[in-house]
C-alpha cells in the first residue's frame, strides 16, 4: 500500500475516522462450515494443542454440532450439540454464549482436560456447560485498523451448514470537543 495513503489512515484511525462521520454499515457475513473448518484446522495445525480435529456442523435453528477429536488415545472422541443461548450485548458485554445441549456428559469428563491445556484461541473460553466467546477479543487479530470498535450491534444465527454474522456498524458525528464513535 502506497505510504501516503497509509498516513491518511492511520491520522483517520487515531482521530476516530472524522472523514466517514455519518456513515453506516449493515453486513451480513454467511460463514461456510468449510471455511469455519478450515479455520480451525489452520489454528490447531500452528498450535501445540491436544486436540487432533475439531469439526464444526452448523444447522438450522442457532445449534451447532461439534466433533472433538483429542490426540490423546485415553481419551474418546467428544460429539457435541451447542445453541446459542445469548447474543453479543454491545457495547458493554460482547460476549456471544453457547451453551451445550447435548453431550454435556462427555465435557465434563474431558472438559477440564481440554481446558487445562489452554488451546483456546484469545477470546474463547468453556465455563462448565457454556461456551464464551469474546467476538470483539477474537476479531483483534484481524482487525488492525480497529473498525470492529465501530460495531453498535453483531447478532449470530445458524443455517443448514452455515454461520450467519449480522454487523451493524458506524460511524457517529462527532460531539464539539469530542471524538468520535
Amino acid at each position: 500500500m502506497d505510504p501516503r495513503l497509509q498516513t491518511l489512515i492511520a491520522r483517520q484511525q487515531a482521530a476516530g475516522y472524522p472523514g466517514l462521520a455519518g456513515s453506516e454499515v449493515h453486513a451480513t457475513i454467511k460463514l461456510s462450515a468449510q471455511l469455519l473448518n478450515e479455520a480451525i484446522a489452520a489454528f490447531l495445525g500452528s498450535a501445540n494443542a491436544p486436540i487432533r480435529a475439531l469439526t464444526v456442523s452448523p444447522h438450522a435453528g442457532n445449534r451447532l454440532d461439534v466433533r472433538v477429536e483429542p490426540a490423546k488415545a485415553f481419551i474418546p472422541n467428544i460429539n457435541l450439540t451447542l445453541t446459542i443461548e445469548r447474543q453479543p450485548q454491545l457495547p458493554g458485554d460482547p460476549v456471544l454464549v453457547l451453551r451445550v445441549t447435548e453431550g454435556a456428559a462427555m465435557l465434563r469428563f474431558a472438559g477440564p482436560v481440554i481446558s487445562n491445556l489452554a488451546v483456546l484461541p484469545p477470546g474463547i473460553r468453556l465455563d462448565g456447560d457454556r461456551l464464551l466467546v469474546d467476538v470483539r477479543a477474537l476479531m483483534q487479530a484481524f482487525d488492525t485498523a480497529r473498525l470492529g470498535e465501530l460495531a453498535r450491534q453483531i447478532e449470530v444465527a445458524t443455517l443448514d451448514g452455515a454461520v450467519v454474522v449480522f454487523v451493524h456498524a458506524s460511524v457517529s458525528t462527532p460531539q464539539p470537543g469530542g471524538p468520535l464513535r
